[in-house]
């Protein structure tokens, strides 16, 4: 059953125990839905994340970008995408364009404050030149692929192979090694084999900075058998248990992970954050996902696309809180380069870390932990010239500007009720409306639009949206370059480019 609220404490202050540069682990799950986890649906067999959602801190307000790429791209910069020109979609394959190269990026800061920094998994930030491939923007090494999307067995996403190693190379170049032995392995064991080899290798006289960014659980929906028979007798339809199995497995790699670290010795100074980039996929583009009992899914506005299923967990920090204050994604960079300079004690004032230049993103280490508020009262959901809409949250308000997208609502299916074929609860596409508001706190399913019953509030938010929109980009989509096919570099995607 999904519920709202397992348990939840009050705001209390809190002591952490005292120790010097963290390890930080951060574990990002793709296009996985808020009812896709064990703490909102017990049917989910997921031990390990559950074990350390539960026994760690459950992030019940954190919020994203309602897909793939304007997530990563706010996560590394502590920007909204509408800053970065990344607020249309996502970059595509032969698409000339990325996060632009004179953006600072996490693991540049990291990097500066004593960090080995890697990148395991999937980029999707743009890989039309190397200046903009993981290794150039701050990693010292990269392991996965490029694209936004591939097969988890043969590595391929638009007739080009797609997996590779990227370490640094002399004179300010890229070794990037294919990896055509990957290509009969699932992805989600490859991963979680090569953050474990990270974690082992790592020399531990400087703290680890790890990104592991899951090919889990976009599609296409591949699964493993062991996994799938996990769920025998259990009430789901084909589709939900082929899915699920996609979610067990992706807790494998997380086991995977902590069992390194713990082997290893550095579990005990180590914060593990995990999160997915957006909500599920719904519609005709879902696998299985759900975001019941929120309101539509990944690429629209509504709570199913932006609202993530979160939790932070370190033997650092307490155990057993529900953290209902608000946070957004760009609030990451701030918060971790806090922690990499100051320690994850409370805020020493004193302390204040690097100087990280005009971000939108704010240090909300004290609110995590429960030791204060939120250091956010609003955050720019998205403004987007070309699709024509906007939306922004303000305190427990949520104003939409144009059409929000994809909508609707869809409980999990269960045997002899398969409610994907049920018309009453097949999604659909939200007609254009000018203006609506909701009171997300009170309506988190967003039932009850009452702009009408709150004019004030709603043109206080309009001009809120006003200010976000004359510090917005024009979206940077080109078109498609012929130039970058596959074909013309052995069948696989390369940079091609020597600048974009």
């Amino acid at each position: 059953m999904i519920t709202w609220l397992p348990w939840l404490l009050t705001l209390q202050v809190i002591t952490v125990h005292s120790v010097t540069q963290p390890n930080i682990v951060i574990m990002v799950a793709d296009d996985l839905g808020w009812g896709d986890v064990p703490w909102h649906d017990a049917l989910t067999i997921a031990p390990t994340l559950n074990s350390l959602a539960e026994t760690g801190i459950i992030l019940d307000r954190h919020y994203v970008q309602s897909t793939c790429t304007p997530t990563r791209a706010a996560l590394m910069t502590g920007k909204y995408p509408s800053r970065l020109g990344l607020n249309h979609g996502n970059i595509y394959s032969n698409e000339p364009y990325g996060l632009m190269a004179n953006e600072t990026l996490i693991p540049n800061y990291m990097s500066e404050l004593g960090y080995s920094c890697h990148a395991v998994g999937k980029w999707h930030l743009g890989f039309c030149s190397w200046d903009l491939t993981p290794v150039k923007r701050g990693f010292d090494s990269f392991y996965g692929f490029y694209n936004g999307q591939e097969s988890y067995y043969n590595k391929t996403t638009h007739n080009g192979f797609d997996f590779r190693l990227d370490t640094p190379g002399d004179n300010g170049t890229v070794n990037s090694e294919v990896l055509w032995s990957a290509k009969s392995t699932y992805s989600t064991i490859l991963y979680a084999n090569r953050a474990a080899k990270v974690v082992h290798d790592h020399n531990q006289s400087k703290p680890l900075f790890l990104y592991l960014a899951m090919q889990s659980v976009h599609g296409p929906n591949e699964f493993l058998e062991k996994h799938y028979q996990m769920y025998k007798g259990i009430e789901l339809n084909c589709k939900r248990r082929r899915f699920l199995s996609m979610v067990t497995a992706m807790d494998d790699a997380a086991e995977v992970v902590v069992k390194a670290l713990k082997q290893s010795g550095m579990w005990e100074n180590t914060i593990f954050i995990f999160f997915s980039d957006n909500g599920g996929a719904v519609g005709s583009k879902g696998i299985g996902q759900v975001n019941y009992p929120l309101r539509g899914g990944k690429a629209s506005y509504w709570e199913g696309g932006i609202r993530s299923s979160s939790f932070i967990h370190s033997p650092l920090i307490p155990v057993g809180l529900y953290n209902r204050e608000m946070l957004h994604i760009t609030d990451w960079l701030p918060t971790l380069t806090h922690l990499a300079a100051c320690g994850p004690e409370p805020t020493n004032h004193e302390c204040t870390g690097p100087d990280l230049g005009d971000i939108d993103g704010v240090n909300q280490w004290d609110a995590i932990i429960g030791a204060a508020k939120s250091n956010r009262a609003e955050f720019l959901v998205n403004i987007d010239p070309i699709s024509k809409n906007s939306a922004l949250r303000w305190g427990p308000w949520k104003l939409y500007h144009g059409n929000p997208g994809i909508s609707g609502w869809k409980p999990p299916p269960r045997v002899n009720r398969d409610l994907y074929e049920d018309q009453n609860y097949q999604y659909y596409f939200q007609g254009p409306h000018s203006i609506m508001l909701f009171d997300v706190e009170a309506d988190p399913a967003e039932k009850n639009e009452v702009s009408e019953a709150n004019p004030d509030i709603a043109t206080t938010m309009l001009k809120r949206l006003n200010f976000y929109q004359n510090r917005t980009i024009p979206p940077r989509k080109l078109n498609k370059d012929p130039a970058s096919h596959p074909a013309l570099f052995g069948g696989v995607w390369t940079p091609w480019l020597g600048s974009c």
